[in-house]
């Protein structure tokens, strides 16, 4: 079996990766499951729900392979109720092409970090 080797960043989201992001949580509403939205949302909506995360101390991380951006991660609340006050919920998102190569992975393990 043939390695493949990449280089593979972990940073905070920046008003740049959002159009890369829409793009790949587009094809995830599109093609997959886990979403429940039947319309792709804007770059414009996918910054307004970025900085709703943000003011709200949650982290948003991007993962670069080789400088491009290959996934994203983001902790939210997971209900509103008091109960659950100590509780967070995760979203991961992977591009298709690089799917299966550890970048989910490592976004959900610095997420937790973080």
């Amino acid at each position: 079996a043939e390695t493949i080797h990449f280089h593979l960043t972990l940073a905070p989201c920046e008003d740049a990766h959002l159009a890369d992001i829409a793009r790949i949580y587009g094809h995830a509403v599109q093609h997959g499951t886990a979403s429940f939205e039947t319309e792709p949302p804007t770059v414009d909506e996918m910054r307004r729900r970025r900085q709703a995360l943000l003011d709200a101390g949650y982290p948003y991380l991007v993962a670069l392979v080789d400088g491009r951006v290959a996934g994203y991660a983001y902790a939210s609340a997971y209900r509103s109720r008091p109960g659950y006050r100590f509780a967070c919920e995760n979203s991961v998102y992977v591009s298709p092409a690089a799917q299966g190569k550890g970048v989910g992975k490592a976004l959900l393990a610095r997420l937790i970090e973080d």
